[in-house]
């Protein structure tokens, strides 16, 4: 009680009271403590020694403040329990703002007034036009035109009205478009716009003006590059999205975690509106507004964290909102025509730029985890039997990249959300993949996300085959994320995980990590020279190079049953030195307390 009403008092001082008034008493043991002390005089004060006076308000007189004074100035003004309660208030103070700011870089409100251009080959492309959340009267058009000036009418090769009452229902207020006239290696524009007022003129809604390049026609050798990235928490507006831009990527192959929404719903708009959210930072827009946009889903913007697709209805749901939201190419359920009806087919999909063959897998509706009597499933069989097909095509291709959203190279494991989970299956493509790719072209590379982090394999991990008569091991580049965490976050501070890559662990687990990774794809015309792949991997910026590697020709390899591993680091240098001064800050006050107060004092103070 002293302690909170006078903290500069100390025991001693108490002490010497007490010896006072064991002078003053002459030994009479009929007068109590606590009377005594009181009839010190003006500068002592009452002390309870038991809890009869704990209901009521203690008066203490006002010598206690006199006291408090000289206390402060023995110490000369300087009292360290309220040094270390400010510190601890300044503290507590930064990680609020530090919480408020992060927050602050994340766009969370829904944005309407955005464009997307996906499925693009030589001669056509598919468009996602967003229209307005409700009725403002004012007329919309969307517009498209090999000419940068999208107002000469001229130019206009499709001009469509996107306003609030140009929307049917079914639509959900997204136009589904559709060109077939384009010509190859050519730039073509497109935007919402308002009327226009001036001849020759448009005003673009917000400036979003987007933009892609058709590439050559299918089986004509062209330079291009690829940019690739997952795991993005919702509405970032992470600069990172700019660099990739200004590197001029052709395509952008977003592998999953597009956000992290986990939608459990029946409800269609709100699998909108989570592209909405996405679309509302602007650094996010302009790079897939400017790029060929190629997207599959993994588990966070599927359903929920480690989703599988055994909930159908909510399944069913999150692949509408897909085919409505997201321009895509060809569906394999539909080319194959397994499925009719493209809203709830599985969204697995290929396609060609020049001649690079991409293959995308869909491993989230159709995965069924595996439990103790259960192998699972990490896909339908219709879908496998479409991919095998597709891989004993590789001769016709220089390279084939084979985009996997679940990571490959995790250890076996019932339940695993990685292919470890997926034992059988996986053992199964790596045998197909090595009788065939393995034994002919060798020109397979896959890509990967879900995995926190920028890593690499060059074969000698991801071979499961368990053959050795032809090259099983194929490059593995794994690319992320975009704006998040390390892979297990917080919980790796102490014990880091292990991962299978010959060249990885390239991130920080328990800080923000802003990474992605480029594929160039250098193509001579000669086709009697073998091409090559330029592959870097990229952290905070375009000019922070954190990973790069070149192959050509044959690319795989055989596997080894000593898979290479790696582990990934819990703090970057400067992080781990600012723990260690707040570390000594926080203790060393106390330490200086403990010391000046003594342990008695020390104790009481901290009691009260």
């Amino acid at each position: 009680r002293y302690g909170s009403k006078c903290p500069g008092l100390r025991a001693d001082m108490v002490e010497r009271r007490i010896e006072e008034f064991a002078k003053r008493s002459n030994n009479n043991n009929n007068v109590s403590l606590s009377a005594g002390l009181n009839s010190l005089g003006g500068d002592a004060m009452a002390l309870p020694l038991s809890n009869e006076h704990d209901d009521g308000e203690q008066q203490f007189p006002s010598g206690c403040m006199s006291c408090f004074k000289s206390k402060c100035k023995e110490n000369g003004g300087f009292n360290l329990l309220t040094y270390t309660f400010l510190l601890l208030f300044f503290a507590i103070l930064m990680f609020i703002i530090s919480i408020i700011s992060t927050h602050m870089d994340y766009n969370r409100a829904p944005y309407r007034n955005w464009a997307l251009a996906g499925g693009v080959t030589s001669t056509s492309a598919e468009f996602r036009v967003r229209g307005p959340q409700s009725d403002d009267n004012l007329r919309r058009e969307f517009v498209v035109s090999p000419n940068s000036n999208l107002g000469i009418k001229k130019d206009q090769i499709l001009n469509v009205p996107v306003s609030y009452t140009d929307f049917s229902d079914e639509e959900h207020f997204v136009k589904k478009l559709r060109l077939d006239s384009l010509e190859p290696l050519t730039t073509y524009y497109y935007a919402i716009t308002w009327p226009q007022v001036v001849p020759n003129s448009v005003t673009v809604v917000d400036d979003n003006i987007g933009s892609f390049k058709t590439p050559a026609p299918e089986g004509s050798r062209m330079n291009f590059t690829v940019a690739l990235g997952s795991c993005s928490l919702t509405g970032s507006r992470s600069q990172i999205f700019q660099s990739i831009l200004e590197l001029e990527p052709q395509l952008f192959i977003n592998l999953g975690d597009f956000h992290y929404e986990d939608l459990v719903t029946l409800d269609v708009n709100e699998r909108l509106e989570a592209y909405d959210k996405v679309m509302g930072s602007s650094s996010q827009r302009s790079l897939y507004m400017r790029t060929i946009f190629s997207y599959i889903w993994d588990d966070h913007d599927w359903l929920a964290n480690n989703d599988d697709g055994s909930n159908v209805d909510a399944g069913n749901v999150a692949k509408q909102g897909y085919s409505l939201g997201i321009p895509h190419y060809n569906l394999g359920p539909i080319e194959t025509q397994t499925s009719t009806d493209e809203g709830t087919a599985a969204k697995y999909q290929a396609f060609t730029i020049g001649t690079v063959r991409f293959i995308i897998l869909d491993l989230r509706s159709e995965s069924r985890k595996s439990t103790a009597s259960y192998g699972g499933k990490v896909y339908s069989d219709e879908q496998k039997e479409w991919l095998f097909s597709e891989l004993s095509q590789a001769d016709n291709y220089d390279y084939v990249v084979l985009a996997s959203s679940r990571p490959w190279t995790s250890p076996d494991k019932i339940g695993s959300d990685g292919w470890g989970g997926f034992v059988s299956d996986r053992d199964e493509l790596s045998s197909f993949i090595a009788s065939t790719i393995g034994a002919g072209p060798k020109n397979l590379f896959v890509i990967s996300g879900d995995n926190h982090m920028v890593a690499f394999d060059d074969g000698t991990s991801t071979d499961y085959s368990g053959q050795s008569e032809f090259p099983g091991g194929f490059p593995l580049l794994h690319s992320g994320p975009l704006s998040n965490y390390g892979p297990g976050g917080a919980k790796n501070i102490f014990k880091p995980r292990e991962y299978r890559f010959t060249e990885g662990c390239m991130a920080v687990s328990s800080e923000l990590n802003y990474q992605f990774s480029t594929i160039e794809f250098d193509l001579p015309q000669d086709t009697a020279e073998s091409g090559c792949l330029r592959i870097k991997g990229y952290s905070s910026s375009s000019d922070n190079i954190i990973f790069e590697k070149e192959l050509c020709g044959e690319i795989m390899r055989d596997g080894s049953a000593e898979q290479d591993t790696c582990k990934m680091k819990s703090f970057t240098a400067p992080t781990a030195a600012m723990l260690l001064v707040a570390l000594i800050l926080t203790m060393v006050p106390g330490m200086l307390i403990l010391y000046f107060l003594g342990r008695n004092s020390w104790v009481l103070a901290l009691s009260y």
